[in-house]
Protein backbone atom coordinates (compact mmCIF):
# COMPACT_ATOMS: atom_id res chain seq x y z
CA UNK A 1 0.00 0.00 0.00
CA UNK A 2 2.92 2.34 0.76
CA UNK A 3 4.23 1.77 -2.78
CA UNK A 4 0.84 2.74 -4.24
CA UNK A 5 0.79 5.97 -2.22
CA UNK A 6 4.30 6.84 -3.41
CA UNK A 7 3.35 6.17 -7.03
CA UNK A 8 0.19 8.27 -6.67
CA UNK A 9 2.13 11.20 -5.20
CA UNK A 10 4.67 11.03 -8.03
CA UNK A 11 1.89 11.06 -10.63
CA UNK A 12 0.17 14.05 -8.99
CA UNK A 13 3.46 15.96 -8.78
CA UNK A 14 4.21 15.19 -12.42
CA UNK A 15 0.75 16.34 -13.51
CA UNK A 16 1.14 19.66 -11.68
CA UNK A 17 4.64 20.25 -13.05
CA UNK A 18 3.66 19.35 -16.60
CA UNK A 19 0.56 21.52 -16.72
CA UNK A 20 2.36 24.44 -15.06
CA UNK A 21 5.13 24.33 -17.67
CA UNK A 22 2.60 24.03 -20.47
CA UNK A 23 0.67 27.05 -19.20
CA UNK A 24 3.80 29.18 -18.96
CA UNK A 25 4.64 28.44 -22.58
CA UNK A 26 1.38 29.87 -23.85
CA UNK A 27 0.93 33.11 -21.91
CA UNK A 28 0.26 34.94 -25.15
CA UNK A 29 -2.07 32.31 -26.59
CA UNK A 30 -5.77 31.83 -26.09
CA UNK A 31 -6.53 28.91 -23.77
CA UNK A 32 -9.55 26.83 -24.84
CA UNK A 33 -11.38 23.82 -23.46
CA UNK A 34 -10.23 21.68 -26.38
CA UNK A 35 -6.57 22.34 -25.52
CA UNK A 36 -6.77 20.40 -22.30
CA UNK A 37 -9.72 17.98 -22.44
CA UNK A 38 -10.10 14.98 -24.73
CA UNK A 39 -12.21 11.89 -24.91
CA UNK A 40 -14.07 9.33 -26.98
CA UNK A 41 -17.08 7.02 -27.03
CA UNK A 42 -16.84 3.65 -28.77
CA UNK A 43 -19.31 0.88 -29.45
CA UNK A 44 -17.93 -2.67 -29.62
CA UNK A 45 -19.49 -6.03 -30.38
CA UNK A 46 -17.23 -7.45 -27.64
CA UNK A 47 -14.15 -6.36 -25.71
CA UNK A 48 -10.83 -8.16 -26.24
CA UNK A 49 -7.65 -7.35 -24.29
CA UNK A 50 -4.26 -9.05 -24.72
CA UNK A 51 -5.86 -12.26 -25.90
CA UNK A 52 -8.51 -12.26 -23.17
CA UNK A 53 -12.21 -12.09 -23.93
CA UNK A 54 -13.10 -9.51 -21.28
CA UNK A 55 -16.69 -9.11 -22.49
CA UNK A 56 -18.75 -11.15 -24.96
CA UNK A 57 -21.61 -8.62 -25.11
CA UNK A 58 -22.06 -5.40 -27.05
CA UNK A 59 -20.32 -2.76 -24.96
CA UNK A 60 -19.94 1.00 -24.76
CA UNK A 61 -16.38 2.16 -24.07
CA UNK A 62 -15.72 5.69 -22.81
CA UNK A 63 -12.57 7.71 -22.21
CA UNK A 64 -12.20 11.20 -20.75
CA UNK A 65 -8.83 12.77 -20.01
CA UNK A 66 -6.89 15.91 -19.23
CA UNK A 67 -3.94 16.54 -21.52
CA UNK A 68 -1.17 19.00 -22.23
CA UNK A 69 -1.61 21.12 -25.34
CA UNK A 70 0.89 19.03 -27.32
CA UNK A 71 -0.83 15.85 -26.05
CA UNK A 72 2.44 14.52 -24.63
CA UNK A 73 0.88 13.90 -21.23
CA UNK A 74 -2.56 12.54 -20.36
CA UNK A 75 -4.35 11.69 -17.13
CA UNK A 76 -7.81 10.26 -17.39
CA UNK A 77 -10.61 7.82 -16.76
CA UNK A 78 -11.55 4.83 -18.90
CA UNK A 79 -14.78 2.90 -18.53
CA UNK A 80 -16.78 0.16 -20.14
CA UNK A 81 -20.27 -1.27 -19.70
CA UNK A 82 -22.11 -4.05 -21.52
CA UNK A 83 -25.65 -3.62 -22.83
CA UNK A 84 -26.83 -6.44 -20.54
CA UNK A 85 -24.99 -5.00 -17.55
CA UNK A 86 -22.70 -8.00 -17.07
CA UNK A 87 -19.49 -6.24 -18.14
CA UNK A 88 -18.47 -3.26 -16.00
CA UNK A 89 -15.04 -1.64 -15.77
CA UNK A 90 -13.66 1.62 -14.37
CA UNK A 91 -9.97 2.55 -14.75
CA UNK A 92 -7.63 5.42 -13.93
CA UNK A 93 -4.54 6.13 -16.01
CA UNK A 94 -1.67 8.53 -16.65
CA UNK A 95 0.61 8.47 -19.71
CA UNK A 96 3.54 10.32 -21.23
CA UNK A 97 4.81 10.03 -24.81
CA UNK A 98 7.72 11.52 -26.74
CA UNK A 99 9.41 10.65 -30.05
CA UNK A 100 7.75 7.27 -30.44
CA UNK A 101 8.23 6.29 -26.78
CA UNK A 102 5.32 6.01 -24.35
CA UNK A 103 5.03 5.08 -20.68
CA UNK A 104 1.75 4.75 -18.81
CA UNK A 105 0.40 3.51 -15.50
CA UNK A 106 -3.13 2.10 -15.21
CA UNK A 107 -5.29 1.21 -12.22
CA UNK A 108 -7.69 -1.34 -13.71
CA UNK A 109 -10.88 -2.36 -11.92
CA UNK A 110 -13.21 -4.78 -13.67
CA UNK A 111 -16.23 -5.35 -11.44
CA UNK A 112 -18.29 -7.40 -13.88
CA UNK A 113 -21.19 -9.53 -12.65
CA UNK A 114 -20.14 -13.06 -11.74
CA UNK A 115 -16.45 -12.25 -11.18
CA UNK A 116 -14.55 -14.86 -9.17
CA UNK A 117 -12.58 -12.17 -7.32
CA UNK A 118 -13.52 -9.19 -5.15
CA UNK A 119 -15.79 -7.02 -7.30
CA UNK A 120 -17.69 -5.35 -4.46
CA UNK A 121 -15.12 -3.07 -2.78
CA UNK A 122 -13.92 -0.37 -5.15
CA UNK A 123 -11.72 1.30 -2.52
CA UNK A 124 -10.10 -1.85 -1.13
CA UNK A 125 -6.45 -1.88 -2.20
CA UNK A 126 -5.17 -4.57 0.17
CA UNK A 127 -2.87 -6.85 -1.81
CA UNK A 128 -4.65 -10.10 -0.89
CA UNK A 129 -8.17 -8.72 -1.21
CA UNK A 130 -8.37 -6.06 -3.91
CA UNK A 131 -10.14 -6.49 -7.22
CA UNK A 132 -7.86 -3.88 -8.79
CA UNK A 133 -4.53 -4.41 -10.50
CA UNK A 134 -1.83 -1.87 -11.35
CA UNK A 135 -0.53 -2.18 -14.91
CA UNK A 136 2.73 -0.51 -16.00
CA UNK A 137 3.11 -0.14 -19.78
CA UNK A 138 6.09 0.77 -21.94
CA UNK A 139 6.09 1.04 -25.72
CA UNK A 140 8.32 2.34 -28.48
CA UNK A 141 7.64 2.79 -32.19
CA UNK A 142 10.82 2.47 -34.24
CA UNK A 143 11.39 5.36 -36.60
CA UNK A 144 12.28 5.28 -40.31
CA UNK A 145 11.57 2.54 -42.82
CA UNK A 146 10.87 -0.18 -40.22
CA UNK A 147 8.16 1.24 -37.91
CA UNK A 148 7.85 -1.77 -35.62
CA UNK A 149 6.04 -1.14 -32.33
CA UNK A 150 7.46 -2.87 -29.25
CA UNK A 151 5.17 -3.08 -26.22
CA UNK A 152 5.81 -4.37 -22.68
CA UNK A 153 3.35 -4.44 -19.75
CA UNK A 154 3.82 -5.81 -16.23
CA UNK A 155 1.18 -6.14 -13.50
CA UNK A 156 2.83 -4.54 -10.48
CA UNK A 157 0.23 -5.01 -7.77
CA UNK A 158 -3.19 -6.37 -6.94
CA UNK A 159 -5.20 -9.08 -8.67
CA UNK A 160 -2.24 -11.09 -9.95
CA UNK A 161 -1.63 -13.48 -7.06
CA UNK A 162 -0.66 -17.15 -7.09
CA UNK A 163 -3.24 -19.79 -6.15
CA UNK A 164 -2.23 -19.63 -2.47
CA UNK A 165 -2.59 -15.83 -2.50
CA UNK A 166 0.89 -15.44 -1.00
CA UNK A 167 2.82 -13.56 -3.65
CA UNK A 168 2.43 -11.35 -6.70
CA UNK A 169 3.47 -13.04 -9.96
CA UNK A 170 4.33 -9.83 -11.88
CA UNK A 171 2.68 -11.25 -14.98
CA UNK A 172 4.15 -9.64 -18.09
CA UNK A 173 2.94 -9.27 -21.65
CA UNK A 174 5.18 -8.47 -24.63
CA UNK A 175 3.82 -7.55 -28.06
CA UNK A 176 5.28 -6.74 -31.46
CA UNK A 177 3.07 -4.94 -33.97
CA UNK A 178 3.86 -3.84 -37.51
CA UNK A 179 1.87 -1.77 -40.04
CA UNK A 180 1.56 -3.94 -43.15
CA UNK A 181 -0.59 -1.67 -45.33
CA UNK A 182 -1.42 2.02 -45.25
CA UNK A 183 -3.16 3.14 -48.43
CA UNK A 184 -5.92 5.63 -49.22
CA UNK A 185 -7.23 5.73 -45.65
CA UNK A 186 -7.02 1.99 -45.10
CA UNK A 187 -4.54 0.53 -42.61
CA UNK A 188 -3.73 -3.05 -41.72
CA UNK A 189 -1.52 -3.90 -38.74
CA UNK A 190 -0.38 -7.34 -37.60
CA UNK A 191 0.65 -8.17 -34.06
CA UNK A 192 1.78 -11.04 -31.86
CA UNK A 193 1.95 -11.08 -28.07
CA UNK A 194 3.29 -13.49 -25.48
CA UNK A 195 2.90 -13.67 -21.70
CA UNK A 196 4.79 -15.09 -18.72
CA UNK A 197 5.30 -14.55 -14.98
CA UNK A 198 8.42 -12.85 -13.66
CA UNK A 199 7.92 -14.61 -10.30
CA UNK A 200 6.83 -18.24 -10.02
CA UNK A 201 3.88 -18.83 -7.74
CA UNK A 202 2.47 -22.02 -6.26
CA UNK A 203 -0.69 -23.98 -6.99
CA UNK A 204 -3.18 -25.08 -4.33
CA UNK A 205 -0.96 -28.09 -3.54
CA UNK A 206 2.04 -25.86 -2.90
CA UNK A 207 3.83 -26.90 -6.09
CA UNK A 208 5.69 -24.19 -8.01
CA UNK A 209 3.97 -23.23 -11.24
CA UNK A 210 4.60 -21.04 -14.28
CA UNK A 211 0.99 -19.85 -14.37
CA UNK A 212 0.40 -16.14 -14.98
CA UNK A 213 -2.52 -13.73 -15.39
CA UNK A 214 -3.02 -14.65 -19.06
CA UNK A 215 -2.63 -18.43 -18.93
CA UNK A 216 -1.09 -21.54 -17.39
CA UNK A 217 2.27 -21.52 -19.18
CA UNK A 218 4.58 -18.99 -20.86
CA UNK A 219 3.14 -18.87 -24.35
CA UNK A 220 1.78 -16.82 -27.23
CA UNK A 221 -1.59 -15.47 -26.09
CA UNK A 222 -2.51 -12.97 -28.82
CA UNK A 223 -2.10 -13.06 -32.60
CA UNK A 224 -4.14 -10.40 -34.33
CA UNK A 225 -4.78 -8.37 -37.44
CA UNK A 226 -6.17 -4.85 -37.12
CA UNK A 227 -8.00 -3.35 -40.09
CA UNK A 228 -8.83 0.37 -39.75
CA UNK A 229 -10.80 2.72 -41.96
CA UNK A 230 -12.56 6.04 -41.37
CA UNK A 231 -15.83 6.31 -43.26
CA UNK A 232 -17.37 9.68 -44.13
CA UNK A 233 -21.12 10.15 -43.79
CA UNK A 234 -21.58 13.72 -44.94
CA UNK A 235 -19.68 15.85 -42.44
CA UNK A 236 -19.61 12.98 -39.93
CA UNK A 237 -16.54 10.74 -39.69
CA UNK A 238 -16.86 7.19 -38.36
CA UNK A 239 -13.60 5.32 -37.62
CA UNK A 240 -14.10 1.55 -37.80
CA UNK A 241 -11.67 -1.10 -36.56
CA UNK A 242 -12.05 -4.83 -37.25
CA UNK A 243 -9.70 -7.10 -35.32
CA UNK A 244 -9.64 -10.90 -35.67
CA UNK A 245 -7.65 -12.44 -32.81
CA UNK A 246 -6.27 -15.92 -32.11
CA UNK A 247 -5.09 -17.16 -28.69
CA UNK A 248 -2.96 -20.34 -28.93
CA UNK A 249 -2.61 -20.59 -25.13
CA UNK A 250 -6.37 -20.67 -24.56
CA UNK A 251 -7.11 -22.38 -27.90
CA UNK A 252 -9.79 -19.97 -29.08
CA UNK A 253 -10.38 -17.14 -31.55
CA UNK A 254 -12.62 -14.10 -31.71
CA UNK A 255 -13.32 -11.01 -33.80
CA UNK A 256 -13.80 -7.56 -32.33
CA UNK A 257 -15.55 -4.77 -34.24
CA UNK A 258 -15.25 -1.24 -32.91
CA UNK A 259 -17.03 1.96 -33.98
CA UNK A 260 -15.77 5.29 -32.65
CA UNK A 261 -19.01 7.25 -32.34
CA UNK A 262 -17.48 10.40 -30.88
CA UNK A 263 -14.00 11.81 -30.41
CA UNK A 264 -12.88 15.19 -29.12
Amino acid sequence: MKHLKSISLLIVAFIIATFSADSQNEDDEKITFQNYIGGSIQLKNMHLWRGIEVSDEVSAITDIHFKTKNDAFRAGLWGGVGVNGKFKEFDYYASFKHSGFEISLWDIYNFSTGATYNNKEAFNYKARETGHFIDLRLSHRLQGSFPLKIFWATLLYGRDRDALNKKNRYSSYIELEYPIISHEGYTLDAGIGGAFALVKGRDLNGVKTKAHFYGDEPNIVDIHLRFSKTFKLGDYKLPVVIMPMWNPEKDYMNMEISLELLSF
